[in-house]
């Protein structure tokens, strides 16, 4: 028992403790400062009308994420009700709409943010904080231009894997919905990257802070 207890605390102490820019960084992205994330792999399904186009986008960014954070398992798979992702490409407006009203329970007083904005996320996830399912909407037909369907790809993700809140200070992150639409081409920031990975890091728990 007592070595144990000897062994817990010892690697509590050998977690580096952020830094205090680095601390700024995740309040902005996390103001509770509780981890919320998925405890098992990423199995997602890819659904939807713009499905066959829309997949290239999906798989660019996964192929990202598996670079970021390569612990945390990423696998495509065939069926709706196997994923806990669940990612669907709408080719219209009427499309859109109509799945983000049906793929998200709750999801029927949502409307439209913002003329530019075709990207929508919902988690489920358990009170401990472990993320049991995430729909993502997407209609990237809206977009102007290959770097953009990427970003909103990206930013989607990032809430998909627990990020729910939009920094305010950290305008370089795929988070900045108040970026202009032409500005909406960056890849994963440095301060994306230090979240993502400070909330899946294994020596940290979901439901517990940083």
């Amino acid at each position: 028992m007592r070595a144990t207890l000897f062994v817990t605390i010892l690697t509590l102490l050998l977690i580096p403790a952020p830094s205090l820019a680095d601390e700024a960084i995740l309040r902005d992205y996390i103001p509770s400062g509780v981890i919320t994330r998925f405890e098992n792999p990423v199995e997602y399904w890819i659904g939807g009308e713009d499905r066959l186009e829309g997949t290239y986008y999906v798989d660019t960014v996964v192929s990202e994420l598996r670079g970021i954070l390569p612990r945390l398992a990423f696998r495509e798979v065939s069926s709706r009700n196997q994923a806990n992702v669940r990612i669907y490409l709408t080719d219209s407006s009427e499309e859109w709409q109509a799945v983000v009203t049906s793929s998200a329970e709750g999801a029927a007083g949502w409307q439209e943010l913002g003329q530019y904005i075709r990207g929508f996320t919902r988690l489920v996830a358990s009170p401990t904080g472990a993320i049991r399912r995430a729909d993502i909407v997407l209609h990237l037909d809206f977009q102007t231009s290959g770097g953009q369907k990427l970003w909103i790809v990206r930013h989607e993700f990032m809430h998909a894997l627990g990020v729910m809140a939009h920094p305010k200070a950290t305008p370089d992150s795929v988070l900045n919905s108040m970026q202009a639409q032409e500005d909406k081409n960056g890849r994963f920031s440095q301060s994306d990257i230090l979240v993502l990975r400070t909330m899946y890091d294994p020596r940290l728990p979901a439901g517990g802070t940083w």
